[in-house]
């Protein structure tokens, strides 16, 4: 099922009339629980087996973690390698295998492995942040209102599963505590939300797809590509904000405020503030995560650039299993230390008036803009075809 097709549509308001005003509130969870399994199992059984059995090592690692027994660290330790070896395993493994034949190939090797053809489980990077998370702040000490039955309703909700955002444990325990009876905020926020996302998704991506697809056809001539670039850029934002647009009103629908996920990234100044409001639940999960823990920007330039450098090339690698998006990571890492730089050695100096002043604000809204835009070409392509569609536009 689509999350925006009309089966997605008739299965919520089945749920939502039934969590709300047909069982017990006692039962409002249990009710949310078992429509959310019953809807991912009809659809992905395995994938959602292996959710099942993950989510369960992941709680009682975290039990054992919270209660500080012999041993904590290692299985504090384990289970995230497992965890991750679940990503690695079922998203990266064909990438790996070709990887070699490639440079088994340019060596002169006659050794060469068949690919495997592994199908990648139902929003196994969503589930795999979240996982982490939650090991991590349990380590912490920052999560003490935890049961499993709890810990399956965050992991199986069924609005974010697929495509995120990817929500925080304590933000969502809270709220389902909180949660009394039916308000009619609920609804009033919440369709409007899936409206509006069901609107970005089907009137405007939708219609875009066909121009923004001549983004990895080869041979076409410049005023070509350069559409292209731009149907892409707006193609990928109204379908990804869609679809958060959707998780986030349907999970306002049973009462939930889930996290923001975009906050105007294109009408942003620098690239920094853009990936504060590009994919703010990934963005933050990388920053609160990898980036702090590696040291962030407190110490010496040289680590700045290395801990930007290791971020977003993770960032690029977690949305595709092939080499060009780490590729298209690196690609704002460079922009992001550009910014950074420039930022502290000229930026500083410039006066706030000017820096204010609507040329200004409009030249950096575009500057910013365009960065982004011509960066998915990476997102998009391999190197070659990439780097075929920037020749071909700019005339090198």
């Amino acid at each position: 099922m689509v999350w925006n097709s009309s089966l997605y549509g008739v299965f919520t308001v089945l749920v939502f009339l039934t969590y709300w005003f047909i069982v017990p509130a006692a039962l409002r969870s249990a009710v949310l629980l078992a429509a959310s399994c019953g809807l991912l199992f009809a659809l992905f059984p395995a994938p959602s087996l292996l959710i099942l059995a993950v989510a369960t090592v992941v709680y009682l690692a975290g039990e054992w973690i919270d209660s500080g027994q012999t041993g904590w660290k290692a299985v504090f330790f384990l289970t995230v390698l497992g965890v991750l070896g679940v990503l690695a395993y079922y998203k990266y493994f064909p990438l790996a295998v070709q990887t070699y034949n490639d440079i088994g190939r340019w060596a002169g090797s006659p050794v060469r492995y068949a690919v495997p053809e592994i199908i990648i489980p139902v929003g196994v990077s969503f589930f795999t942040f979240r996982f982490i998370h939650y090991l991590v702040e349990v380590k912490r000490g920052a999560i003490e209102s935890r049961s499993y039955f709890r810990f399956l309703l965050y992991t199986f909700f069924f609005p974010i599963i697929t495509a995120g955002p990817i929500e925080r444990y304590n933000r969502f325990e809270s709220q389902r505590a909180e949660i009394k009876g039916f308000k009619w905020e609920y609804a009033a926020e919440g369709l409007p939300r899936i409206i509006l996302g069901l609107f970005k998704k089907i009137v405007i991506a939708d219609s875009i797809a066909l121009l923004s697809a001549e983004l990895s056809k080869p041979g076409l001539n410049d005023v070509a590509y350069l559409v292209a670039v731009y149907s892409y850029a707006f193609k990928i934002f109204f379908d990804f904000s869609g679809y958060s647009d959707i998780a986030i009103g349907t999970g306002r629908l049973f009462g939930f405020q889930v996290m923001e996920n975009f906050n105007a990234p294109y009408l942003q100044r620098n690239i920094s503030l853009f990936w504060k409001g590009w994919h703010m639940s990934l963005t933050g999960w990388f920053r609160d995560y990898l980036f702090i823990p590696l040291g962030g920007s407190r110490g010496k330039p040289a680590r700045t650039v290395v801990n930007t450098l290791i971020v977003m090339a993770a960032t690029g690698f977690w949305h595709g299993a092939a080499w060009h998006f780490m590729f298209w990571g690196l690609y704002h890492a460079v922009g992001l230390l550009i910014y950074r730089f420039y930022n502290l050695l000229v930026g500083a100096r410039l006066s706030d008036r000017f820096k204010n002043s609507w040329p200004v604000r409009a030249l950096s809204v575009a500057l910013t803009f365009n960065f982004a835009a011509f960066g998915w070409v990476f997102f998009v392509n391999d190197f070659a075809q990439g780097m075929n569609v920037l020749k071909i536009i700019f005339h090198i």
